[in-house]
């Protein structure tokens, strides 16, 4: 436990669970912050959020505060949250919504032609496959024509990818392709707290994907799953 505890004037946040259906959404407080923890205080002491349960906190407009972690302990209407990373806000016009997206990726090589991509679409395997596929945290950012996530440097801009996706709480898998349109390091402050066996594990890079060829039914789920999202912010009390 670091000695130093800074205690904040109560920062209004929401707390949002999305990997459960409906997603559980609920507004609250930070009321203090230390280096891989901080405490909310919910406004609200009847909450389905439990321990183990993995969330997104996101501040108000211009708060600039956006953390991912896991419930640690609850005791009433206080949680206890183990942070894992400080996301930088999204500033589009509509931005992406955090969530429980499952994704694996590869990228293609040149070399491996059309019909490679043809054969991953169409559900066969495909030459050098297996041991290539990466899979990085499932809170990340998306919307019907892209995914943001953060990974170890595994791809350049422009790079062209196959891609499976899972929308939770659905146990369909689909496979789609997409180009890559941004890599960013991330910022100091989101891993100065890490030391070197860390930083070699951890992601290093904000990367941003497009969709090129995304089957119909998938971006209906992710259309769905966007939906549900919203409908639950209207309904935080």
């Amino acid at each position: 436990m670091p000695d130093h505890v800074e205690t904040l004037t109560t920062v209004p946040v929401e707390v949002l669970c999305l990997s459960v259906s409906p997603p559980l959404i609920k507004k609250g407080k930070i009321t203090s912050q230390e280096a891989g923890f901080c405490e909310v205080l919910l406004d609200h002491s009847r909450s389905a959020l439990e321990p183990g349960m993995r969330v997104v906190i996101e501040g108000g407009p211009g708060s600039g505060l956006r953390l991912t972690g896991v419930i640690a302990q609850k005791d009433g209407h206080r949680l206890r949250v183990e942070t894992e990373r400080s996301v930088q806000p999204d500033k589009r016009a509509f931005p992406r919504l955090p969530g429980g997206i499952r994704l694996r990726y590869r990228v293609s090589s040149p070399k491996e032609g059309t019909g490679a991509v043809r054969a991953w679409l169409g559900g066969q395997k495909t030459p050098g496959q297996e041991g290539t596929w990466f899979e990085p945290d499932p809170f990340m950012d998306f919307s019907g024509s892209g995914i943001r996530f953060q990974d170890q440097l595994r791809c350049q801009v422009d790079d062209f990818l196959l891609v499976e996706i899972q929308v939770q709480p659905a146990e369909n898998r689909w496979r789609a392709t997409a180009r890559v349109v941004r890599v960013e390091p991330l910022r100091p402050e989101e891993t100065e707290a890490l030391d070197d066996e860390q930083q070699r594990l951890e992601a290093t890079h904000q990367i941003a994907i497009h969709f090129v060829d995304l089957p119909a039914e998938a971006r209906e789920a992710l259309t769905a799953f966007t939906l549900r999202i919203q409908n639950a912010l209207l309904r935080i009390p």
